[in-house]
């Protein structure tokens, strides 16, 4: 006979894995089997180290985006076969035990969707919102939202450096 403690552990595993979209595990411990409980399966998120075109160390300046997607590449020469094949390349990523890297597209105070017009830049980082209302708690405590982001396994933009005044060259 289920207690109502396992009956509700079951339920709260359920929810959390149609929430998160994670897998259920085939079996979970030993001394579970039979009874009809699984454990969600851990997503692991392995930052992309290496440029899937050459296989050079990623240059976090260098990029491609495709729908809500990142793949970072060592020289910009790896940018245009990234553009042609995005895909392919998405693919070479996974298969070194890497993660592309997903853009944030929701706002980590209400949970609405983005509006890149609205952000704050905080530590070198910046943090889309979806509306005016959310910049006051981000400003309050930026470092919880970067946190919140990335456990949802988004990656936080990097602050655009700021643009060049004038002629820099030698003269």
């Amino acid at each position: 006979m289920t207690t109502r403690m396992e009956w509700m552990t079951t339920m709260a595993v359920l929810a959390a894995t149609v929430v998160t979209g994670n897998v259920l595990a085939a079996d979970g411990p030993a001394e579970h089997k039979g009874h009809g409980e699984y454990e969600a399966a851990q997503q692991t998120i392995v930052p992309q180290a290496t440029c899937p075109v050459m296989g050079g160390k990623v240059n976090k300046a260098l990029y491609v985006d495709h729908e809500g997607q990142r793949i970072y590449v060592c020289c910009k020469g790896c940018i245009a076969p990234l553009q042609k094949d995005f895909e392919k390349h998405a693919k070479k990523v996974g298969a070194a035990g890497q993660t592309v890297a997903k853009l944030q597209t929701t706002c980590p105070v209400m949970g609405g969707k983005i509006n890149r017009n609205l952000y704050v830049d905080h530590d070198g980082k910046r943090i889309y919102v979806c509306c005016a209302g959310c910049i006051g708690p981000i400003k309050a405590d930026p470092d919880k939202y970067v946190k919140k982001i990335e456990e949802d396994g988004m990656i936080v933009d990097l602050t655009p450096p700021p643009e060049q005044v004038g002629d820099q060259g030698d003269h």
